[in-house]
């Protein structure tokens, strides 16, 4: 759950870090879009069970400390990580969240690289609407270093125009969102995602608002959105046919 705050989220465009003042040639080249799509990560590209629950199965043997079950750490998943650290330490783990999250992502880095995936059709799809001529952009409120590691070992970084990532967790997804509709520009927005604070992000910036059912996020946190779909290679129909 993210803390109010009015600053934005680090912005990457290809090649670096975007300053809110820096012109670059292709911000303008992305602005002259007509269709912005914006996708979360966990639960909506990325099958984040097939390498999270490796991860965490091993870090809670390597504690000594009773695993909760699949269930239990999947229902974090979407949740910022500081949410997700004070959950651990709750239950026992060391109190010093940086070195907690380090051995996390120690192990995760294996897991991502030997056992992640995509859900069906996310390469395809992604690849499609680039040929249309959308701007594609992720949001989430995953850090850095993990949403890049993610999309680049899967193979889908170069689809992406921009990051904008949760480095710091200070900023709300509605505040991520609204900056990336500030700097692109877009006559419309679509945004993807499977848990509530994605569709409470599209709603509160008039965005088209697509639900992943497929993901991690319960029928009612869907509910809101414009727009339910079983499988993501049926966002593109709803692309298509949206003026």
């Amino acid at each position: 759950m993210k803390r109010e705050s009015e600053r934005g989220g680090p912005t990457r465009f290809l090649g670096g870090p975007l300053r809110q003042s820096e012109p670059r040639d292709n911000v303008l080249r992305l602005m002259a879009k007509d269709k912005l799509c914006i996708f979360d990560l966990d639960g909506t590209l990325y099958r984040t069970e097939t390498s999270f629950l490796p991860t965490m199965r091993r870090v809670y043997e390597e504690f000594s400390i009773e695993y909760v079950g699949d269930e239990a750490v999947l229902s974090l998943v979407g949740e910022t990580y500081s949410t997700f650290l004070a959950w651990l330490i709750e239950q026992g783990f060391p109190t010093d969240p940086g070195t907690l999250a380090e051995r996390i992502t120690e192990i995760e880095i294996t897991s991502i690289e030997t056992q992640g995936e995509l859900y069906p059709e996310v390469d395809e799809t992604l690849d499609a609407l680039r040929k249309w001529g959308c701007s594609i952009a992720l949001c989430t409120n995953g850090d850095t270093r993990y949403a890049t590691y993610v999309l680049g070992t899967r193979g889908i970084l170069s689809h992406f125009d921009v990051l904008k990532t949760n480095d710091d967790d200070k900023q709300v997804k509605s505040e991520m969102v609204r900056s990336l509709i500030a700097e692109l520009r877009p006559k419309r927005t679509f945004i993807l995602g499977d848990r509530y604070h994605d569709i409470e992000a599209g709603i509160a910036n008039n965005c088209v608002t697509v639900g992943a059912a497929y993901g991690f996020g319960k029928p009612e946190e869907l509910e809101p959105a414009t727009h339910v779909i079983d499988q993501f290679s049926d966002l593109l129909e709803i692309v298509k046919s949206t003026p």
